[in-house]
C-alpha cells in the first residue's frame, strides 16, 4: 500500500473489502437454499467453495504481493470481487452463481492478502491491525 505514515485508512478499506467472503457467506447460503432450490448441504458446499477460493488466493499471493505490486494486486482483487459477487447477485442460474461466488472469493482473498502484507509492512502493525 502506501509508505506514508498516516495512510492507514486505504489499507483498512482494502482489508474490509477482502473480508466480504466471510461477511456474505450466510446470505449466499440462505439465498441458494431458499431461492434457487438447493438443499442446505448443497448450499453449504457452495459456501465452502467461496471460502476455499478466498483462502487459496490469500495463501497463493501473500508472499508475492511486493513482486506483483500492492496497488495492482489490490485493484485486481477488488475488481474480481465486485465482478464475481455482482454477477452472482444478478443471475438466477445455479452454475453461474457458483462461478460468480468463486470469482468473488478469489478477489476477496487477493484483497485480504494485499491488506495483510501492507499491515505487516507498517512500522506498528499491531496498531494498524487494531484500527482495522
Amino acid at each position: 500500500m502506501s509508505s506514508r505514515p498516516g495512510a492507514v485508512w486505504p489499507l483498512v478499506a482494502v482489508f474490509t473489502a477482502g473480508y466480504l467472503a466471510s461477511y456474505l457467506l450466510p446470505t449466499i447460503v440462505g439465498r441458494l437454499s431458499a431461492q434457487l432450490g438447493l438443499s442446505p448441504a448443497q448450499a453449504g458446499l457452495v459456501g465452502s467453495a467461496l471460502l476455499l477460493s478466498s483462502a487459496g488466493a490469500g495463501f497463493a499471493l501473500a508472499g508475492r504481493v511486493e513482486r506483483f505490486g500492492p496497488r495492482a494486486s489490490a485493484r485486481t482483487g477488488l475488481v474480481l470481487a465486485a465482478t464475481g459477487y455482482g454477477f452472482a447477485a444478478l443471475t438466477g442460474s445455479v452454475p453461474l452463481v457458483v462461478l460468480g461466488v468463486v470469482v468473488g472469493g478469489l478477489g476477496s482473498g487477493t484483497a485480504t492478502a494485499v491488506a495483510a502484507a501492507g499491515t505487516a509492512a507498517r512500522p506498528d502493525p499491531h496498531r494498524t491491525s487494531s484500527l482495522g
